[in-house]
Formats: structure tokens, C-alpha cells, sequence
């Protein structure tokens, strides 16, 4: 069986899941007789039954940490609930006008985002990247207003409109950092089917905050058959498709590559809408998709071999039993704190292993350290001064262990985990 390279095709999926998002509006048009939550209850609802054969089938087997529980709860109530309220409220403030102070503030997710993953993951934000990243956004905002004339002329709302939007930026952007976290263990599906059932049950709940309640019986069946194409295509499988693509794609790369929703939604409005756009939109489209391509192909630091310098460590892990290389963190690393599986490159012989990148919180050492376990059976007569060194995969994220035996275990998961992804 080929192996498939997901580092290389998660950017693509990226795109291709706000691609089914820009065209989410044009289903979603003969629903607008509903409230809001009431959407958002019935069609997480929908996309659970149809994930839940996949979901519950192993879901004895499936453990999740308190962190995972908090990113699942967190990225189900910002952005499956609160985002969706908040920016469809701030819609009604303004009376849904397409260009107005809403949208600009919308253009705000990327970097909340970007924040958060900074904050929460540990990417790094390298100058390169800040480049063509700040030339989307700007790129982003001309082709979403022509002439790049806002209007803030929507009433004595239009403050109120601006928090909400706010608000809503916060709630979506901040969840694909709490995303990626959620997905570093498990699956797309899972992650997914989560989500599902989190946002099911915290909607359902808002349905009768909001005094909705009586809104549930009132979807006629075209409606219904409307949940159910927006399932099967711009709601859960959208989804599914980028959070497969956001398991093996950067934070900071993927919220700039979603900049393809607002660009298409352009495109749609030329030939559904018979919308005419000035010249600026034309141009900014076009530097839109360069600087979405550069920065898609920034995702590629697990295609880079660093080299480095071996040097003492503290003993730890041969007191463990699983005694480590330690290295000297090259000045052009770009990878967040982790427990990765990859490489260790002697005189040009590859050897399997296991590293761990970052603070070492078990054992209160808040230093940042890179080391590796190899895995691969080989025992180094010498070690060199000098190697090189290769990742292929985040394992998990950096967590502190109560006892030695829960550590151990814990190393020997990741040791196992690595061998199935490197003997592919």
C-alpha cells in the first residue's frame, strides 16, 4: 500500500473544506425562517447520526485528558455555538449589509489564530511567514470590499454589530488552535464526531435559554432535506475533510489558506449574483492566491534535516531506561513543543527515534531541551559530535506525569506509535 504524504496534502485539504464553505450560503437560504440555534442544533444533530456508527463503534477504547476534554468542550461551544450567534447577530445589527464594519472585523480571525497558536501550541512566527501572511490579509480585505471602502454608516447598532463581530472572530479563530491540539492524538473522525455531540447538547440547551423551544417542530421537509445536503457536504463532511487536512498542517498556515472562503464567495456572487467587481477586487484576488500558495508551502518543516551538535544531558531517560541524545536546538527550528518521531542521521545511516522538544514539566525543569531515543535497535559504538536529525510526526504535545510508572508508560505508547508510522 503507497504511502500517502499528509504534510504535503493538508494544505490542499484546507482549501478544499472553505471551498465548501463559500458555497455553505447558497444552501443555507431556504433556512433563514428558522432561529439561528435552532441551525445549529439540527444540523450538528443530523451530522452526529450519520458519524455516530463510526464514532461509538470504538468508543470504549477511546480516553481522552483533561486538556483534550477542554479543547472538545471549548472548540464546540466557541465555535460551534457562540461564533455562529455572535456573527449572525452582528448580521441583524447592521440589517446584512455585505460590506459593512461586520466583515472588516470578521478579517480579524486569521489572527486570533495566529495568536493563539503562538500562545497555546508554540509555533513559531518566522519573518518569511509574517510577509505573505500580512500580504493575504490585506489581499483578503480588497477582494471582499470594493474599492476598500467599508461602510460604517449601519445605524446606531453598529457598535453593538462591531463587538458581536468580534467576538465571533475570537471564538473561530482561537478554535483552530484548540483544534489542532484536540487532533494531535486522535483522529480526524473522532475529533469530528466530538464536536458533533458536545455542540449537539450545549446547543440544545441554548435552544431553551434563547426560548426557542417551539422553533423545533417548525422545519418543513424541503428543510429537512436541506439539513441533510448541508451534512454530506459544506456542514460534517467539510469539516472532516479539514480537520484531516489541520491534523498534519500548521495552525498559522491553515487559518491563511481558509482565506480561500472569503475569495470564492466573490467569485460566487460574479456568476450567481451577476455582482460586478471593480478592478482593485481583480487584482487583490489575484495576489490573494500567490500569497496563499507561499504560505502553504511553509508548511513544510518536517521536510527539513537539521543538523546540529550532540552534548550532555541530566541522565534522566537512562535512568528511565530509554537513554536519549541530547542536541543543541538549531537556530532555524521551527517546530512547537512536542514529542515527535523521526530520524537521527548518522554519517549518512538513519536511525528510528523518538524525540521530545520543549520544557520538561514532570521533573519541573522549565528549560527548553531537545532530545531523541532511538528505537530502531541500533546501538552508536561512537557518538559523533556533530549529526543530523529529521522529524516525520508530532506524537502528542508536552504533558506533566504524576509518577515515574505513568511517564514510562506514556514513552512506551509514544515508541509504539512511532514504529507504526515509520515502518509505513
Amino acid at each position: 500500500m503507497q504511502y500517502i504524504n499528509w504534510k504535503k496534502i493538508g494544505p490542499y485539504l484546507i482549501m478544499l473544506a472553505a471551498i465548501l464553505w463559500a458555497l455553505d450560503g447558497i444552501l443555507r437560504r431556504s433556512l433563514f425562517s428558522l432561529p439561528p440555534i435552532t441551525i445549529v442544533f439540527y444540523e450538528h444533530l443530523i451530522g452526529l447520526l450519520i458519524l455516530s456508527p463510526f464514532l461509538f463503534k470504538n468508543i470504549k477504547k477511546l480516553s481522552f485528558s483533561k486538556k483534550e476534554w477542554g479543547a472538545l468542550l471549548l472548540i464546540s461551544l466557541l465555535s460551534g455555538v457562540l461564533g455562529t450567534l455572535w456573527f449572525t447577530t452582528a448580521l441583524i445589527k447592521v440589517n446584512f449589509i455585505s460590506f459593512s464594519v461586520v466583515f472588516l472585523l470578521q478579517k480579524l480571525q486569521p489572527v486570533f489564530a495566529m495568536l493563539f497558536a503562538v500562545i497555546f501550541l508554540k509555533e513559531k512566527i518566522s519573518k518569511k511567514y509574517l510577509i505573505w501572511a500580512i500580504l493575504a490579509l490585506v489581499s483578503a480585505y480588497f477582494v471582499t470590499f470594493k474599492d476598500g471602502l467599508v461602510g460604517f454608516n449601519t445605524g446606531d447598532q453598529t457598535m453593538i454589530a462591531a463587538l458581536f463581530a468580534l467576538g465571533a472572530a475570537f471564538a473561530w479563530g482561537s478554535s483552530t488552535a484548540f483544534s489542532r491540539f484536540a487532533l494531535l492524538r486522535k483522529s480526524n473522525t473522532v475529533v469530528t464526531g466530538m464536536r458533533f455531540l458536545i455542540t449537539s447538547i450545549l446547543a440544545l440547551g441554548f435552544v431553551f435559554i434563547l426560548g426557542q423551544q417551539s422553533s423545533l417542530g417548525t422545519p418543513t421537509s424541503s428543510q429537512w432535506g436541506r439539513f441533510v445536503i448541508i451534512a454530506f457536504s459544506t456542514g460534517m463532511v467539510a469539516l472532516w475533510i479539514y480537520y484531516r487536512g489541520l491534523k498534519n498542517t500548521q495552525v498559522k498556515v491553515a487559518t491563511i489558506l481558509e482565506l480561500t472562503f472569503p475569495f470564492l464567495a466573490v467569485i460566487i456572487d460574479i456568476f450567481l449574483y451577476k455582482n460586478v467587481l471593480a478592478p482593485s477586487q481583480y487584482i487583490a484576488a489575484v495576489v490573494l492566491l500567490f500569497a496563499m500558495y507561499k504560505v502553504s508551502r511553509l508548511n513544510t518543516a518536517f521536510d527539513k534535516i537539521y543538523s546540529t551538535n550532540v552534548i550532555g544531558g541530566a541522565g534522566r531517560g537512562k535512568r528511565l531506561g530509554f537513554p536519549t541524545l541530547n542536541f543543541i536546538i538549531p537556530s532555524n527550528f521551527e517546530h512547537s513543543y512536542g514529542v515527535y518521531c523521526g530520524s537521527v542521521i548518522v554519517n549518512g545511516n538513519k536511525h528510528k527515534a523518538v524525540f521530545h522538544y520543549g520544557s520538561i514539566p514532570t521533573f519541573a525543569d522549565k528549560r527548553k531541551s531537545l532530545e531523541a531515543y532511538l528505537i530502531s535497535g541500533e546501538h552508536l559504538e561512537e557518538i559523533p559530535d556533530e549529526l543530523s536529525f529529521r522529524f516525520v510526526a508530532k506524537l502528542r504535545d508536552v504533558e506533566k506525569f504524576s509518577a515515574k510508572d505513568k511517564l514510562v508508560a506514556n514513552i512506551e505508547n509514544d515508541i509504539k506509535q512511532a514504529k507504526e508510522i515509520l515502518n509505513k
